[in-house]
């Protein structure tokens, strides 16, 4: 597997380089997390639907870049040659649009006005899918080889800056995702 053949991971590349062109005019102060973040109040209530989308490809830390980048390149690359470009995308944009929006609705009563971003909610939708499609193939052994990155994913839950409710509800659409993808195509 050529690992940086742009041509036979065209989405993947795609995703990572819009996030770090956006994450260079947030730090050149051309666009802002104010602009681009996902609130209760200004994505619902204020019906500015785009927040939701905008807001998984914002980072404004580099650490914060770097890890999503690093995952999504790792799971990006798999995923998308397992379910080819097209299907992948689909995957990418329904989780993003459908886990952004439960989200942003479950944030209504306890941080209505808080900002969230990042990628790192629709990477655990990629991790979902991953989970189902190596569950169906091969068994409860396939998700042994995920418990770090469940534990991981647990303690992050654990810090206040971290949007808990956009991983599970990325989390939880990547799973119903991969369910449908698994009946669909037959995985083994």
């Amino acid at each position: 597997m050529n690992t940086f053949n742009l041509m036979t991971y065209p989405v993947t590349y795609g995703l990572i380089a819009i996030n770090i062109i956006i994450f260079i005019l947030i730090n050149r102060k051309v666009l802002s997390v104010g602009q681009l973040g996902s609130s209760y109040i200004k994505t619902l209530q204020e019906k500015q639907f785009y927040r939701i989308a905008t807001s998984a490809f914002t980072q404004k830390e580099f650490l914060h870049l770097a890890c999503n980048m690093y995952s999504l390149y790792n799971i990006g690359r798999v995923l998308e040659y397992a379910l080819k470009s097209d299907v992948f995308a689909v995957c990418y944009f329904t989780i993003m649009i459908v886990g952004g929006a439960i989200s942003a609705r479950l944030h209504k009563k306890g941080s209505p006005f808080t900002f969230s971003i990042g990628a790192s909610g629709v990477i655990c939708g990629l991790i979902g899918i991953y989970m189902v499609i190596a569950f169906s193939v091969w068994g409860f052994s396939a998700l042994t080889s995920m418990i770090p990155t469940i534990v991981i994913l647990a303690l992050m839950t654990t810090s206040k800056k971290i949007d808990s409710i956009g991983h599970f509800t990325g989390l939880l659409c990547g799973i119903l995702g991969g369910i449908v993808l698994v009946n669909i195509y037959h995985f083994g």
